[in-house]
């Protein structure tokens, strides 16, 4: 090919690149159907492709033609790379194919747990070790990108640098030395390499034998070495051009020798040199394009000046401010208080424009956090957006079902996991989705509650088990049979997964097991898990996991999850239909080749755009430079040629936030330029954040008053335990909701042992080892109630706590125990364990009789005198005297008074003298005895008087249930969220009295005088 003057030209930074190009397409080639089919295009990507496809429509206002040959040259696009598409006269037998990127990641996967256990003699985590295959490979794209040897990596660490540095040069021995070997074994060779040979292919073609017909590369800044080889002919062919995006043909010498890697120009200065092209020689790609802001693209670029030429901005600051005005006119800004009210506002902008026939509005952001919560906005309007980022397949329907399963195995099939898969929309398990939903409410509300059962699938059976022979659930033989046909479907994975097995074993049971659960409906010959782009986007990521996966193995069922998640992490989903035509959101990259009419600049705080250079964890930034890798600055210069472009188009809104998830931010560094080349802030323009406000605010918001149940007589119960009555005294709403409403708290999914279960399992264990015959005394006496605390406690045994604090505890409380039964029988013998009882008081007259009922922990009896004492074991707080006297606390005087009245069974009446709390830890101070009451029968006898006219009180159907009245003393109650106590606690009613402090009930009724 004969050398000739390249031909470079540039669409400038405010303009449609897509849209210029096919104007200065079609003014070369003409809009001849077969001369315009001859043209090759060479674009970036793939995405690029498609955005000029769209732009050829939009000129033809929509009519059909052909088109040019669209070929995307090869560029990284999230980590995946992209390939030169076929034609362009290349002969694919003769370049060594590439390896898969899911094979190459596994067998890299192997190698580094390989190194680790001959090197470190550690074994590390499959789910660690597949993220440390990623990074090398990651490693291996940028050498091979940069045409680097990775032998010179050996004279690259001096003996004298760090020892870790040591480490990890011998940590790449196995992308230097291992891998080759591999490769050649797998006759494959790298994508970076291969995308590398295949652009230098086309290269080499165009060079040898020239084309006669147009080829055009436009929208790349060759930042790769083999594309700007590529661009380097392109350039020369006779029929060749060159179309970069944004280049700045005025900027003059001194700004243009300063420009380093973090400039916008910076890559395209590079391209030029490479070439060998003057910046002078770069001419525009269209005639008669003017622009109507060009004082906008003058601001952009004065505000990117190298930081030896910032001087400059003093003497703007002294020019007319017109050119200012001129330069912000379409240019806003929006600064919201978070993250997700700027979301708000961007949706409530972008919802606007729908309001304009054929208006159309893009998001520009990198951050993926914010451009999901924009989307989850725009569903208030049902808007359904297109976003070029896409979603991770793990985190759609169908995938959080199979990480479900995954969590579900790692979890030993604890109680919260299992209901959690159960109450997945896709699983069905055979029945009716109606069928199956009310067999899971049954299966949580018996079964799942409460302190975990035993692991695995066998302990969810035995504990629905216990739940058939408890007649107070409404589990039956059904259910269980039911559910033991439900994790029979489960069983082959758990199995499998006891011990370490192939990955491709382990991800075939787990497939199997989900289409099991999902009940094999089957719709074209796929299970219902496979329907949609969702499900084609993880069949295709599984399998070719399944085809690599056979090299690596699951290790423990515990790791599972974890391996799995971090497997699927690079499954993406993109719909490519049924999304908005005028709204969009971009990454940067997307938005390098286009405009719409408004374009939203979000995220622009420092760290997120420019995003905060990754660390590499394999070079300090002076090695990656003495190697021959790029600086970290380049990608900074990219980010701010990607900012430039976006915010030069004639309708911009640039956004961020205060804070993000809490924590304060600090604009982006091109923000802060702005602002400074400006000498002012940046005007803000809050009218979108004040509209997206205002769609969740009231006229007004007027404080609900406390609740006042007052139900009919007849509703109000006259059968109370004692304990119930206390709850009476101190939270009447309480009794309300649960004797009344009949309704009762459930016991947390999955909880843990309590101060509660801690206090019964004591009490179980006492009572059985008083009520049972044997040995009460000595050494027998204490392995006696040792074996009785084993057989409590195990149902709870294997919880961390249970074992570790509780268990020892009970052990030196048996000890005590028996000792000082032993010495206490000599005085006192226990007259009743547990005993019930019941007894009857007349009230007002007419009014029906009211019935107490208790259940004593202990009763003792003095041997000489025969009175009474009233025993209740307690392992937390005991009540105070004060509480007592004050009627909070009325549960042992009131039993004190049945006792007296002779209503437990078998124990005739007597005099009590003493109401004994016996506080049982078991830590340093093992038990402890409280007596806060003085006064025993005075005690008793005005719990007695407080009683009735607390019944009396309630008698009345004036008297309202009202919700914890006394805080301080009840503290936090079960109903409390039904009482909606936090929407009115504190706050002043009409009357001006604080409706927390429930100041007229200072005389309500009280079970004391």
């Amino acid at each position: 090919m004969s050398i000739s003057a390249p031909k470079i030209y540039t669409i400038s930074a405010g303009q449609s690149f897509v849209d210029q190009l096919v104007a200065g397409v079609l003014e070369r080639v003409g809009s001849d159907p077969i001369s315009l089919s001859e043209a090759i295009i060479l674009l970036p990507n793939r995405r690029a492709a498609r955005s000029l496809r769209e732009a050829f429509l939009r000129r033809t206002e929509g009519k059909p033609m052909l088109l040019p040959q669209m070929r995307p040259i090869g560029d990284v696009e999230e980590g995946e790379i992209e390939f030169l598409g076929a034609g362009a006269g290349i002969s694919g037998a003769d370049i060594i194919p590439p390896i898969e990127p899911v094979k190459r990641q596994a067998y890299l996967t192997k190698l580094v747990q390989q190194w680790l256990g001959r090197t470190l003699n550690e074994p590390m985590a499959p789910a660690q070790a597949w993220r440390f295959a990623g990074e090398l490979a990651h490693f291996l794209d940028q050498v091979e990108t940069e045409d680097l040897d990775l032998q010179q990596l050996e004279s690259l660490v001096p003996d004298g640098l760090a020892q870790h540095w040591q480490l990890t040069l011998d940590f790449l021995k196995i992308i230097s030395e291992a891998w080759p070997s591999i490769l050649s074994e797998d006759k494959t060779q790298n994508p970076a390499s291969y995308r590398n040979q295949t652009i230098r292919a086309v290269a080499e073609i165009f060079r040898s034998s020239p084309p006669d017909r147009p080829v055009i590369a436009a929208g790349s800044t060759g930042s790769i070495p083999a594309t700007a080889e590529l661009l380097s002919i392109v350039s020369r062919l006779p029929n060749g051009a060159v179309v970069l995006p944004g280049f700045e043909t005025d900027v003059d010498d001194e700004v243009w020798n300063h420009i380093s890697d973090n400039h916008p120009q910076a890559a395209m200065k590079r391209l030029l040199n490479f070439i060998g092209a003057s910046r002078h020689e770069v001419e525009s790609w269209t005639s008669g394009a003017a622009l109507n802001h060009h004082s906008r693209l003058q601001l952009l670029r004065d505000s990117m000046l190298p930081s030896a030429l910032t001087g400059r901005w003093r003497a703007r600051h002294k020019s007319n401010s017109r050119e200012d005005v001129q330069a912000l006119s379409g240019l806003r800004a929006l600064v919201a208080p978070g993250r997700r009210e700027e979301a708000e506002a961007i949706a409530v902008a972008l919802r606007e424009v729908l309001e304009t026939p054929a208006k159309t509005a893009a998001l520009v952001t990198p951050d993926r956090q914010l451009a999901l919560y924009v989307r989850a906005a725009l569903k208030r309007w049902g808007v359904d957006v297109d976003d070029s980022g896409g979603d991770k397949a793990i985190n759609t329907q169908p995938g959080r079902l199979l990480a479900l399963l995954a969590s579900a195995v790692s979890d030993d099939f604890g109680p919260l996991s299992t209901l959690s898969l159960f109450q997945h929309p896709l699983v069905s398990a055979g029945l009716e989705r109606s069928a199956f939903l009310a067999f899971t409410r049954r299966l949580d509300a018996a079964v799942l509650r409460g302190v975990r059962p035993a692991g695995g699938l066998k302990g969810l059976i035995v504990r629905g088990e216990s739940c058939v022979e408890d007649k107070r659930s409404k589990w039956n033989s059904s259910d269980q049979e039911e559910l033991k046909r439900i994790l029979a479907m489960m069983r082959p994975i758990e199995q499998l997964l006891r011990d370490a097995v192939p990955l491709s074993h382990a991800l075939e049971t787990h497939l199997s097991v989900v289409e099991d659960l999902c009940g094999n409906e089957e719709q074209d010959g796929k299970n219902r898990l496979w329907r949609g782009e969702a499900g084609q986007a993880l069949a295709d990521h599984i399998y070719d996991l399944m085809q690599s996966a056979s090299l690596l193995t699951v290790d423990s069922a515990a790791g599972y999850a974890a391996f799995f998640n971090e497997l699927m992490q690079s499954a993406m989903v993109r719909p490519s239909w049924n999304k908005h035509p005028r709204l969009a959101i971009w990454g940067p990259l997307e938005a390098r080749l286009q405009q719409a009419d408004l374009m939203i600049i979000g995220g622009l705080n420092e760290g997120v755009w420019p995003a905060e250079p990754s660390i590499d964890p394999w070079m300090s930034n002076d090695m990656r430079l003495s190697f021959g890798l790029p600086s970290l600055d380049r990608r900074i210069g990219q980010a701010a040629h990607d900012f430039m472009l976006a915010v030069s188009a004639p309708d911009v809104l640039l956004t961020r936030s205060e804070k993000t998830d809490g924590t304060p931010t600090i604009p982006s560094r091109w923000w802060l330029r702005l602002e400074a080349c400006l000498g002012r802030p940046l005007a803000s323009d809050q009218t979108y954040l004040n509209w997206a406000m205002h769609l969740d605010q009231v006229p007004a918001v007027k404080p609900i008053a406390p609740p006042r149940p007052k139900p009919p007589l007849a509703a109000r119960p006259r059968k109370l335990s004692v304990t119930q009555v206390q709850e009476w005294m101190r939270d009447p709403y309480a009794l309300y909701a649960k004797k009344i409403l009949g309704l009762s708290a459930r016991d947390p999914i999955d909880d843990k042992p309590n101060a509660a279960t801690k206090g019964n399992l004591l009490h179980e264990a006492l009572e059985l080892f008083l009520k049972e015959d044997g040995p009460v005394s000595g050494d027998a006496g204490k392995d006696r109630l040792i074996q009785i605390g084993r057989d409590v406690f195990n149902p709870v045994i294997s919880q961390p706590a249970v074992y570790a604090f509780w268990w020892p505890r009970f052990e030196r409380i048996a000890d005590w125990f028996v000792g000082h039964h032993q010495t206490r029988s000599q005085t006192w013998k226990v007259a009743l364990i547990e005993g019930w009882s019941s007894h009857s008081f007349q009230t007002a007259a007419g009014a029906q009789p009211f019935t107490l009922e208790a259940r004593a922990d202990r009763i003792d009896q003095n041997r000489e005198t025969g009175h009474l004492e009233i025993i209740d074991y307690k392992t937390g707080n005991i009540p105070t005297r004060q509480q007592i006297e004050a009627g909070y606390a009325p549960q042992l005087p009131l039993e004190g008074l049945l006792a007296q009245l002779g209503a437990f069974e078998g124990l005739p009446a007597q005099e009590v003298d003493d109401l004994v709390f016996w506080k049982i830890t078991g830590g340093e101070l093992i038990q402890e005895m409280k007596r806060p009451v003085r006064d025993v029968s005075a005690t008793i006898e005005q719990a007695r008087e407080g009683l009735i006219k607390l019944v009396e009180a309630f008698d009345n159907v004036g008297t309202a249930y009202l919700s914890n009245p006394s805080p301080d003393i009840a503290g936090y109650g079960d109903f409390d969220h039904l009482a909606r106590v936090k929407e009115w606690r504190n706050r002043v009613n009409d009357d001006g009295l604080l409706a927390g402090d429930y100041q007229t009930l200072k005389d309500a009724p009280k079970v004391s005088s």
